[in-house]
């Protein structure tokens, strides 16, 4: 599958803590909102199995993203499991002490570069611009100045779990 969407939502990745960024909305919407692009494919799968991953990887971007901005951890083991899942409580628990949440703008570009039905493992690199800035928990206003995006590499290997695909872990290029 390759092409573009374009969807609204809110997001958020692991290991934001140290970025902050903006973006060209109005900083008083407390609205969780973001822009984001994909452009989805894969070299090793069938259309119907790489439609069913690349729209679990959204989901899970979803899911993540209203629980960094909320504080809220309901629903994150419906996309998460292992290692990602322990990483987003952590997360979670570390803005929650310092009374901050987190808002970004991810515009993806993911590539599905492996995956194994029988197995029931698949590998997603995502090359994405990140604009994500920190906002205070209770207000949700803009905390610091913002940044410009930052274009990061993070690979994902998701498993299917009672039918159902799960970030499991993820890695960022470079780190």
């Amino acid at each position: 599958m390759s092409g573009l969407r374009v969807l609204t939502i809110p997001v958020i990745l692991w290991g934001l803590a140290a970025c902050d960024g903006g973006n060209d909305q109005d900083k008083s919407d407390t609205t969780p909102t973001a822009a984001r692009t994909s452009t989805a494919g894969t070299a090793t799968s069938s259309p119907p199995a790489e439609d069913e991953i690349s729209a679990a990887y959204l989901k899970y971007w979803d899911v993540y993203a209203d629980a960094v901005f909320n504080l809220d951890e309901t629903g994150l083991e419906e996309v998460l499991t292992g290692p990602q899942l322990q990483r987003t409580r952590y997360e979670i628990n570390s803005l929650r002490q310092r009374a901050r949440a987190a808002k970004i703008v991810v515009e993806h570009n993911f590539l599905i570069v492996d995956q194994d039905a029988a197995a029931g493992t698949a590998t997603i690199r995502d090359g994405y611009t990140n604009s994500s800035y920190e906002v205070d928990a209770a207000s949700k206003e803009i905390v610091g100045d913002p940044a410009p995006g930052t274009v990061l590499t993070d690979t994902y290997f998701l498993v299917k779990e009672g039918g159902v695909w799960k970030v499991q872990d993820g890695i960022r290029q470079g780190d």
